[in-house]
C-alpha cells in the first residue's frame, strides 16, 4: 500500500504565491528643478517558490521605473525608480502590481522639485546665480569698463569699476540764475525757482536778475526797519536808508499775524485788535468712536505739501490716506509700521503686513501700490542668516535714493521672544530698485540685548547715518540705552565711518551744515569723520537748523528757548517766557512767515498760560535770529495731552496730541515706534502767512513729513 502523505504535488504548492512591496511609500529627495536623475529604490517580493507572471501600472512622468519583469522570481525584486528633476512641482504617483487570481499591490511615490531661487545682484555691476552645492546666492563682479545701467537719468556714460556703477553727472543748466538746476532721478533735469534773494536786514531787500543772480535794491519809501516801532518814533526806509521819523496816523507799528490784524498808529498809540483764537478746520479723536467701539490705533501722521494729512499706527489699523480732505480712504491692502513721505509718494515699511520685509511705494490719491520691494525675494542670501525678517526704519536720502533698514532674528533663534538681532540695509532707487544691500555688522550688534536704531538720518547729499544702542524694554515701544553706535554709508551703501559713545543713550538723529547732532548727546559731530566738532552745556533733544542758528527744543514745563549760532557752541539768544506761561511741548519746527517786506525765518512751538483757563494753549513763533517773539496765537482746543508731533504744509499745520499708553498714563514718544499701541487726537488748522521754509534741517522727526533727509538747497546765509 502506498501513502499519498509521502507525494508532494507542485502544483498545489504554487497556489500559496502572494505579492507585497517592501514599504508602503517611496520619497525621492527634496531636489531643486535643475533637470538632474534622481534614483530610488523599492522592494517587491514574490512570497510564492515559484516564479509568477505579473502585470504592471507604471507611474506618469517625470516619475519612472526601470525593466521591470514580465515574471517575478520567488523573494524580493529590487526595483529602480528615476525622478526627471526638470519643473517645479510635488509630484504624488503610483506604482501598482497584479496577477491572475491575486489582489492588485500598491506603492505611493512622492517628490517635490523645488525651483531654483532667482538671485538678483546687488548692483548693475554684479553678476548673480544661485549654486546648488552650498544652496546659497553667489555673486561676482563685472570687468571694470563694462557699460551698466545706473538707474538714474542723472548719471550718463556709466560704466563698472571696481564693482560698482558709475558714470559723468547729467549737466542741468537753463542759463537762468534765478532758477535752481537739479537733476531728478526719475524725471531728469528741472528748473525751479530760486528761493529768495537775501536783503541786508534794512532797507535793501534782495532782488534776482536772471544773468547776474541775486542784487540788492532799494525797499519802497516807508517801509518798517529796526527795532525801533513806536508811534512817536520808528524806524523806517527812506532811498535805501533807515532812519527814525515820527510815524504819522494809519502808520503799522505791528505787523498782521496769522491770527491779529496789524497795528496801526492813531494819536501816538498804536492800535490793534485783540488776537483770535485758530480754530481747527479738521478735527479727529480717535477715542471718540460711535457705539463702544474698539478705538482705532492710530498715533503718526503725514502731511503733504499742500496740508492733506495721512494717519497711521503700528499694525492694528488701516493707514487712513488724506484723512482731513473730503476724499478719505483706508489703504486697500490693510496695515503699515509706519509711513514717509517721499516726493509724491508714500512710502510705507511692511506694506502688505504679510509676511514682512516690504518697502512699498503709494498713490496717496488713489491707494495704489506704484511698486514694492520684498526682501525676501530678493534677497535670498539674507534669508539664508535669520528665522524672520522685518523692516525697521526708512530714510530718504535723495530724489533718487532710499535707505531701508531690516531687523531680523538669527537662525539659531528658538522663538520670537529672543533679544539677539541682526540688521541689513539696502539702498533703493526711485523705482524700488536695490542698489546695493549688505548686512550691517559690529561687536555691540551681536550682543543679545536688542540693538535697535534709534536714529537715521541723511546729509543732502545722500550720506546716511544710523545711530545703534541696546534697547531697556523687553519689547515695543522700545526704550534706548547706553552705549550708542554711530554708523555712516554712502549713497550707495558703502561704509564710511563709526564710533561708539558710551555715556548717551540711543535717539534720532538731525545732520546740517556738514555737521552731525545726536539726541541724548552733548557733543556734536563731523557728519565726514564722526569726530567731535564741539561741545554744547547739555545734552541736546531734537533739534531745528536754519542758515543762521540751531535751535534745540524746548523742555515741556520749562520757560526758556536758546538758540545758537549755526556750526558753532555760541549762544546768541535766550527767550524767556513770561510768569505763569511756560512751554507746552518738547516739540519745535521752522516756519517760513510771510511780511510786507519779504519772509522771517520763525521757530514754531507751543505755551501754555495758567491764567488763561478759557483758551490756555497758544501757538507760538519766535523769530529764528534774535530770539524774539513774532507773534502768539490762542488755539480753540481741549487737549488730552501736550502737543506730541505736529507738521506744516502751505498755511496748514497739523497737530497731534492724547497718544495715551494702554494703561491710559502719558504714552512713550521718545521711543521706537513712538506712541506705539496708542489712540490719538488729530487737528488740522489754517495758518494764513505760514508755509514750510527754505532751510537745511526745518522739524523735530528730521523734516517734512518725517524724512529725515537735510535739504539739499537753501538760500545763501542772509538777516532774513
Amino acid at each position: 500500500m502506498v501513502s499519498l502523505l509521502g507525494c508532494r504535488d507542485e502544483r498545489l504548492e504554487n497556489t500559496t504565491n502572494a505579492l507585497r512591496f517592501t514599504s508602503d511609500e517611496v520619497r525621492f529627495d527634496e531636489c531643486f528643478a535643475d533637470g538632474a536623475l534622481k534614483r530610488v529604490t523599492v522592494g517587491v517580493l514574490n512570497e510564492g517558490r515559484s516564479g509568477l507572471p505579473v502585470t504592471w501600472q507604471v507611474p506618469d512622468e517625470p516619475v519612472r521605473v526601470l525593466d521591470l519583469p514580465e515574471v517575478l522570481p520567488p523573494g524580493e525584486t529590487t526595483l529602480t525608480l528615476e525622478l526627471v528633476a526638470a519643473v517645479p512641482g510635488r509630484y504624488s504617483r503610483t506604482l501598482a502590481v497584479s496577477s491572475e487570481g491575486l489582489r492588485p499591490v500598491r506603492v505611493g511615490i512622492d517628490a517635490v522639485v523645488r525651483a531654483i531661487p532667482t538671485c538678483r545682484p546687488s548692483s548693475s555691476c554684479g553678476v548673480a546665480s544661485f549654486d546648488l552645492s552650498t544652496q546659497r546666492c553667489i555673486e561676482t563682479t563685472q570687468p571694470d569698463g563694462t557699460a551698466c545701467d545706473a538707474q538714474s537719468a542723472c548719471i550718463e556714460a556709466a560704466t563698472c569699476q571696481a564693482g560698482r556703477c558709475v558714470g559723468r553727472p547729467r549737466r542741468c543748466d537753463d542759463g537762468n540764475a534765478c532758477t535752481v538746476d537739479v537733476c531728478n532721478a526719475t524725471l531728469g533735469c528741472e528748473f525751479l525757482p530760486a528761493p529768495p534773494c537775501p536783503g541786508d536786514g534794512k532797507c535793501q531787500q534782495g532782488v534776482c536778475d536772471p544773468r547776474l543772480g541775486c542784487r540788492l535794491a532799494p525797499m519802497a519809501d516807508g517801509t518798517t526797519c529796526g527795532t525801533t516801532q513806536t508811534c512817536r518814533a520808528a524806524e523806517v526806509c527812506l532811498e535805501g536808508r533807515c532812519v527814525v521819523r515820527d510815524p504819522p496816523d494809519g502808520y503799522t507799528c505791528a505787523q498782521a499775524s496769522p491770527c491779529q490784524d496789524r497795528g496801526v498808529c492813531v494819536n501816538d498809540v498804536c492800535v490793534r485788535p485783540p488776537a483770535a483764537a485758530l480754530t481747527p478746520s479738521w478735527a479727529l479723536d480717535t477715542m471718540a468712536v460711535d457705539g463702544g467701539a474698539q478705538p482705532p490705533q492710530l498715533h503718526d501722521f503725514v502731511m503733504e505739501p499742500d496740508g492733506a494729512m495721512t494717519l497711521g499706527g503700528f499694525f492694528q489699523t488701516p493707514v487712513v490716506l488724506r484723512a482731513n480732505t473730503s476724499t478719505p480712504r483706508p489703504t486697500p491692502l490693510g496695515v503699515s509700521r509706519r509711513c514717509i513721505l517721499w516726493g509724491p509718494r508714500l512710502v510705507c515699511a511692511d506694506y502688505p503686513a504679510s509676511p514682512n520685509g516690504r518697502v512699498t511705494a503709494i498713490d496717496p490719491s488713489t491707494g495704489a501700490s506704484l511698486w514694492s520691494f520684498d526682501v525676501r525675494a530678493e534677497r535670498p542670501d539674507f534669508l539664508a542668516l535669520v528665522s524672520q525678517i522685518f523692516l525697521a526704519r526708512l530714510v530718504v536720502q535723495t530724489s533718487d535714493r532710499l535707505a531701508a533698514l531690516f531687523e531680523a532674528y538669527p537662525s539659531n533663534a528658538t522663538s520670537a521672544s529672543t533679544q539677539c538681532r541682526r540688521y541689513f540695509m539696502v539702498t533703493l532707487d526711485a523705482m524700488g530698485r536695490a542698489v546695493n544691500g549688505q548686512r550691517i555688522s559690529d561687536p555691540l550688534l551681536d550682543v543679545c540685548n536688542h540693538p535697535h536704531p534709534y536714529g537715521v538720518a541723511a546729509d543732502s547729499v545722500g550720506n546716511v547715518f544710523i545711530a545703534f544702542s541696546p534697547t531697556a524694554s523687553q519689547q515695543a515701544p522700545l526704550e534706548p540705552d547706553r552705549p550708542t553706535l554711530l554708523m555712516s554709508f554712502t549713497r550707495d551703501g558703502v561704509f564710511r565711518w563709526k564710533v561708539t559713545d558710551s555715556t548717551m543713550p540711543g535717539g534720532e538723529l538731525a545732520v546740517a551744515r556738514g555737521l552731525l547732532y545726536p539726541e541724548n548727546g552733548a557733543v556734536v559731530l563731523l557728519a565726514s569723520t564722526g569726530q567731535p566738532a564741539f561741545s554744547l552745556p547739555s545734552a541736546l533733544g531734537r533739534i531745528v537748523v536754519s542758515d543762521a542758528r540751531f535751535v534745540p527744543a524746548p523742555v515741556e514745563g520749562g520757560a526758556r528757548l536758546d538758540g545758537y549760532e549755526a556750526g558753532t557752541s555760541s549762544l546768541r539768544w535766550t527767550h524767556s517766557l513770561p510768569a505763569g506761561v511756560t512751554f507746552w511741548s518738547d516739540q519745535v519746527r521752522l516756519a517760513r512767515w510771510a511780511v510786507p517786506d519779504g519772509h522771517r525765518t520763525v521757530a514754531l512751538t507751543f505755551v501754555k498760560d495758567a491764567s488763561n483757563p478759557m483758551v490756555p494753549v497758544s501757538l507760538r513763533a519766535i523769530h529764528v535770529n534774535d530770539g524774539s517773539e513774532a507773534f502768539s496765537c490762542p488755539l480753540m482746543m481741549v487737549p488730552r495731552t501736550p502737543a506730541q508731533l505736529f507738521e506744516l504744509g502751505h498755511q496748514s499745520l497739523g497737530l497731534m496730541e492724547g497718544a495715551l499708553d494702554r494703561g491710559g498714563g502719558r504714552a512713550c514718544g521718545k521711543c521706537d515706534p513712538p506712541f506705539a499701541g496708542s489712540s490719538a487726537a488729530f487737528r488740522h488748522f489754517r495758518v494764513p502767512g505760514l508755509d514750510v521754509p527754505h532751510e537745511p534741517w526745518i522739524g523735530t522727526f528730521g523734516g517734512p513729513s518725517h524724512d529725515h533727509r537735510e535739504e539739499a538747497s537753501s538760500p545763501s546765509p542772509g538777516p532774513n
